[in-house]
């Protein structure tokens, strides 16, 4: 449907249920309560396709009110070809690798995460990094609301971009240059709690922004 002023009008409904989606304006990904079908609209042409969305259930929960944010998941190959930097670092390789968990096993990177919500980037960077670094496990819920999710797929790879640079550029070593491929597949979403106490806090981390 296009109005008188050129803009293509979309209705907001399930193909599979045809029940009507919940959003906000700003939103690029919707979720259906009645079938548990997500949607990412694909600004370029208008087109809305399927997604996965999934909630986390939270493994630190903390007497407050919860809200559900979203997060871009991505199956991630990282290879970094060459790292030019002076400095006395060891491994180029530390976001890679990270030590987590019992043990301190080193757990490598499989999947990265980006925060699809507003917020600064600053916490863009912080939570982006923390998760991807962590590899966190979590449950899994249906049946709840997204709203929020204001960064398509394609926006969540150039911000993936900016994370990984960023902790780069913030290692002790001064780099210099780097040359590296990130393979970003399988896009999903996951909509993470957080808690609304002094701020907001991720129910998986703990991680307070």
């Amino acid at each position: 449907m296009v109005d008188n002023s050129g803009l293509r009008l979309i209705t907001l409904k399930c193909d599979k249920c045809g029940s009507l989606l919940n959003a906000d304006p700003e939103d690029v990904v919707y979720y259906c309560n009645s079938c548990d079908t997500g949607y990412e609209i694909i600004n370029e042409t208008d087109e809305i396709v399927e997604v996965t969305v999934d909630f986390a259930l939270p493994t630190n929960p903390i007497d407050a009110e919860v809200v559900y944010l979203p997060f871009w998941v991505f199956d991630a190959d990282i290879d970094i070809t060459s790292r030019d930097a002076s400095g006395t670092l060891g491994s180029m390789s530390s976001f890679i690798k990270t030590k987590v968990g019992v043990g301190e096993q080193e757990k490598p990177v499989e999947k990265f995460y980006v925060p699809a919500f507003e917020t600064s980037s600053e916490n863009i960077k912080k939570l982006g990094l923390e998760f991807t670094r962590q590899q966190p496990d979590f449950d899994l819920l249906k049946k709840n609301r997204i709203t929020g999710c204001i960064y398509s797929s394609q926006d969540a790879e150039k911000i993936a971009d900016f994370i990984f640079l960023s902790s780069e550029a913030e290692k002790p070593d001064m780099m210099k240059d780097i040359s590296y491929t990130l393979n970003l597949t399988s896009p999903h979403v996951v909509a993470f709690p957080f808690y609304k106490a002094d701020g907001l806090t991720d129910g998986i981390l703990g991680i307070r922004i």
